[in-house]
């Protein structure tokens, strides 16, 4: 550890004390956990609690249970997973929009007190109020409106209008399957095998969600679209989560040996995920961000956060505006100096 890294340290275990704040981690699912789950998920949230609960068990990916207590009573009871060289929630990916259970106006401090480095993906929140001493990286998030929106006008604009139409003439004998148990296991085994040794590390949540996503599946809570050959082969799908108005994209899977003749299958896929988000009544349809391809399907919705909640000595936004400052000082001596 650096003598910077430790008196960052020094300082957050500072700031957790003189806020009454103490911090119980623990591998394994403890009684204290349970409890201040109880206490912090909202009361009738079933899928929530459903989701915490089974994220606090053991799956052979390094896990944290978390509990932060201030004056004796909860303030936070969350789930990090490991991944690359840091932790993340372990919401991420099973079920993003999932906050971490806490008491308002307490997560940062809270999760400033862990003293470990956490990268938050994207932010289902205000992150600027939320994470004001923390390091955010903002990024386009790509949302569709299901009405009232012209997108023939609009893939035109991006020349996709041509790939759109060609995709679904070529890929027309394709069968439509949403909701089956069988094709989101599919979805998950093909995903994982992509996307196993990507430097991302994303896959560690695979073993969560073949434990959570088929029971979401019974729920209206998750929802997925996958492109069946005449055969009953599943060839390309999405699985989405309702929040709200909104389906929110959580993984994408297709059988990359399809020859590229075929047309884009994915982007079929991606739209008929639209066309059953339309049938049950929802409104938005969210991409998520940072992949090109989703902006000639729909432009930015949303700016979006990546959180980097580690130990800090001064907030980020800080040193920016002391840099701010230190340069126009700069630039005004040597003004100065000229004349």
């Amino acid at each position: 550890m650096t003598a910077r890294a430790g008196l960052s340290r020094g300082s957050e275990h500072a700031r957790a004390r003189l806020r009454g704040l103490r911090v119980i981690v623990d591998g394994s699912v403890t009684d204290e956990f349970t409890d201040a789950l109880e206490q912090l998920v909202p009361e009738g949230d079933d899928v929530g609690r459903f989701v915490h609960r089974a994220l606090a068990e053991p799956t052979g990916v390094p896990k944290l249970n978390v509990v932060v207590l201030r004056h004796g009573e909860p303030v936070l009871a969350t789930t990090l997973r490991a991944r690359q060289r840091r932790w993340e929630p372990a919401t991420t990916t099973v079920a993003p929009t999932l906050g971490m259970p806490h008491r308002d106006g307490l997560l940062e401090p809270a999760l400033s007190a862990l003293c470990l480095p956490i990268l938050i993906q994207d932010y289902f929140g205000d992150a600027k109020t939320d994470f004001r001493r923390q390091k955010l990286k903002p990024f386009d998030s790509y949302i569709a409106r299901l009405r009232d929106f012209d997108y023939e006008a609009y893939w035109r604009s991006t020349r996709s209008w041509n790939m759109i139409r060609r995709a679904q003439r070529q890929t027309a004998e394709l069968t439509v399957v949403h909701d089956d148990p069988s094709t989101l296991a599919w979805a998950i085994d093909t995903w994982e095998a992509r996307w196993t040794g990507d430097p991302s590390d994303e896959v560690g949540a695979a073993p969560d969600l073949r434990i959570i996503w088929p029971a979401l599946l019974r729920t209206p809570a998750l929802m997925t679209t996958v492109l069946v050959s005449p055969e009953g082969t599943p060839l390309a799908g999405n699985v989405n989560l309702v929040d709200g108005d909104t389906l929110v994209g959580l993984i994408s899977a297709r059988d990359t040996d399809l020859p590229t003749s075929q047309g884009s299958i994915g982007t079929r896929a991606e739209l008929e995920c639209w066309d059953a988000a339309r049938a049950v009544g929802l409104e938005k349809r969210d991409l998520g961000g940072y992949h090109e391809y989703k902006r000639r399907l729909t432009p930015p919705g949303r700016v979006a956060y990546e959180v980097e909640v580690e130990p800090r000595i001064i907030a980020p936004d800080r040193i920016a505006r002391a840099r701010r400052l230190a340069g126009k000082a700069k630039r005004k001596l040597q003004r100065l100096a000229g004349r």
